[in-house]
């Protein structure tokens, strides 16, 4: 592969052990104490773990980080913007130790691998802020998520498992040794990479074909991270993405690979990270457009092209792709820029975010020239579907996952496809997963959402997760047998509204007891809706071992009362509609059954 690109400091990393080492792992780590990665850290673990953060081989050190917010290197000269940082309560501190180990978890239980703590210190999130982000303000948000972070930090290199094979967009989350090994075969040098967490209007695609014109190929690596709540969801991005390639890029210059970094929203220090990564995909160059990597009106509109003239372009080996911005003139009939069209401002033709966002929530037409008549059919089916999102405009907001689904208290976001120009509304329906702590229902719950989203693009789908109950709906409720049928029977509730309007409302909750799980089923009847309950179950042992938090050794211990499964009963279901063991079978085939099964009742 001498013809690419060096990866960014020489060498591509890779922190995946072989399958042959990870039984022995999973083993280790659990004797090990534990760190739980929220969305941020563990896209950051899986560009470390894939080498896409080459040179990197773990979370940065404080030499390193005050190096990398200071002057934009490490503190070894090698050029590196942002920093990539894991971050851990007082009390988790305390159970750490530099030359010590810890396992490495994500926020529903699964193993991901384990650090090597070779430091702990702490940040100051306002400091951090300035250079980064060049603001303090709460408005900004990778500002609002650094100050909800705690201030230890963790450094050390990383070992990970083989990756799960059912994270979203598999097929695509080609590794950067995989996509060098696809560009080195179809004999490319010169790779043009297109970074978006947007669908692709015509302006885009006419700037990726523009770099075609002097490039030997491009890739098309959208970002599948964590966005913006209105972001348009990847699921949906990706369907537009494939559609578009298919029918209106050559296919032998062209790949589409998902980059699964999350977004900082950083401006100019984020283009240049996207920059720097790419080169360890064989990337080498970028395309950069106005506000790259930008929100609100934090940054300047050149900014992002402009950083790299900070460097060598030898010490770099990516060069950007300027481009100013492209848009139709009403006028010339044809895509512009600045550059090239002589009339003023008024015969272009420029929607923004919060027009395109009017019009498809109201199932009007895009304008031919502002993008592909299917490009706009899949983004109207999605709005329509949504009743509320984005079209990637500039506001700050809540973050959202890879596949678009959401918990209660979020709006609801069914992953869309073309079709009808207004889909058709399908009855909804109540998907119902009770089980202990820890036996995976919030975990089946999104994947199973997931692939109804993607199986029944018109259909609505909301998660009621039970500790988001807990916080938005049943505050101030303990856990005494009367407070838990209470806040079961507003699940139930709320369960039902939604799925009288025609939303699939998926309830995660631990409903221990037989009764009123009965009476939420039995008033779900009443109102002609059907009703699934899934038992989703798991041995004790692994419940514990899932536990990151340490919860059911307290209860063992007689350290917390009430605590289901331990001091409280749990009345397992007589006669569920689905039986699931997640300590025996992998997610992907759990969620697979019980589309089956809902399938077999006319519900799919």
């Amino acid at each position: 592969m001498s013809n690419l690109v060096r990866p960014h400091g020489g060498v591509l990393v890779d922190r995946i052990v072989p399958e042959s080492e990870a039984a022995a792992l999973r083993a280790g780590a659990q004797r090990l104490p534990r760190i739980v990665l929220d969305a941020r850290e563990l896209a950051d673990l899986e560009l470390l773990a894939i080498g896409a953060a080459s040179p990197l081989t773990g979370y940065l050190g404080s030499e390193d980080y005050e190096s990398v917010l200071g002057r934009m290197r490490l503190a070894n000269g090698v050029v590196w913007p942002l920093p990539l940082t894991l971050a851990v309560s007082s009390d988790r501190r305390a159970e750490l130790a530099a030359g010590a180990e810890a396992a490495l978890y994500d926020e529903a239980g699964r193993l991901w691998g384990v650090i090597q703590v070779s430091e702990l210190f702490t940040r100051d999130p306002l400091h951090e802020a300035r250079c980064i982000y060049r603001t303090d303000s709460d408005e900004h948000p990778g500002v609002a998520y650094l100050k909800s972070r705690p201030t230890w930090l963790v450094a050390g290199a990383v070992r990970v498992l083989p990756l799960p094979t059912d994270l979203p967009f598999a097929r695509h989350r080609l590794t950067p040794a995989a996509l060098r090994a696809v560009i080195s075969a179809r004999g490319w040098r010169h790779v043009a990479g297109f970074q978006t967490r947007n669908p692709i209007h015509r302006a885009h695609e006419h700037l990726t074909k523009l770099a075609l014109e002097f490039t030997d190929g491009i890739v098309i690596h959208p970002l599948v991270g964590e966005t913006k709540m209105d972001d348009v969801p990847a699921a949906v991005r990706f369907q537009a993405y494939e559609l578009l390639i298919d029918r209106y890029y050559p296919k032998s210059r062209t790949l589409l690979a998902a980059f699964p970094a999350a977004m900082r929203y950083a401006g100019p220090r984020e283009a240049l990270f996207h920059a720097l990564v790419r080169k360890n995909y064989g990337i080498n160059r970028l395309i950069v457009g106005r506000d790259h990597a930008g929100v609100g009106k934090f940054y300047g509109p050149l900014e992002a092209q402009e950083i790299f003239e900070q460097f060598n372009p030898e010490e770099l080996e990516v060069a950007p792709l300027k481009f100013d911005p492209t848009f139709y003139c009403q006028s010339c009939q044809g895509l512009a820029s600045p550059r090239t069209c002589p009339h003023d401002p008024t015969h272009r033709l420029e929607l923004s975010g919060s027009k395109v966002r009017a019009i498809l929530r109201e199932g009007g037409q895009l304008p031919a020239e502002f993008t592909r008549p299917e490009i706009a059919e899949i983004l109207r089916a999605h709005y329509l579907a949504d009743g509320a999102g984005g079209a990637g405009g500039k506001d700050g907001g809540p973050a959202r996952g890879e596949n678009g689904t959401r918990a209660y208290g979020e709006r609801a976001a069914p992953v869309a496809t073309s079709g009808a120009l207004r889909p058709t509304p399908l009855p909804g329906f109540i998907l119902w997963f009770t089980g202990l702590s820890g036996a995976g229902k919030s975990t089946l719950a999104q994947a199973v959402s997931a692939e109804l989203a993607a199986l029944a693009p018109a259909r609505r789908i909301e998660i009621l997760d039970g500790d988001d109950i807990r916080t938005y709906l049943s505050k101030g409720l303990g856990f005494s047998k009367e407070d838990r049928d209470t806040n079961i029977r507003r699940i139930g509730f709320v369960a039902r509204l939604l799925a009288r309007n025609g939303v699939v409302a998926v309830g995660a909750a631990i409903s221990p007891y037989a009764e009123v799980r009965g009476e939420v089923r039995a008033r779900a009847a009443q109102d002609s809706t059907e009703f699934v309950e899934v038992h989703v179950d798991a041995d004790l042992d692994a419940l514990i071992a899932r536990d990151v938090k340490g919860l059911y050794k307290k209860a063992i211990a007689g350290e917390i009362d009430h605590f289901t499964g331990v001091s409280d009963p749990y009345e397992r279901p007589a006669n569920p509609d689905i039986y699931i063991r997640t300590d025996s079978e992998p997610v992907a085939a759990s969620a697979a059954r019980i589309l089956a099964a809902l399938k077999s009742r006319g519900l799919v």
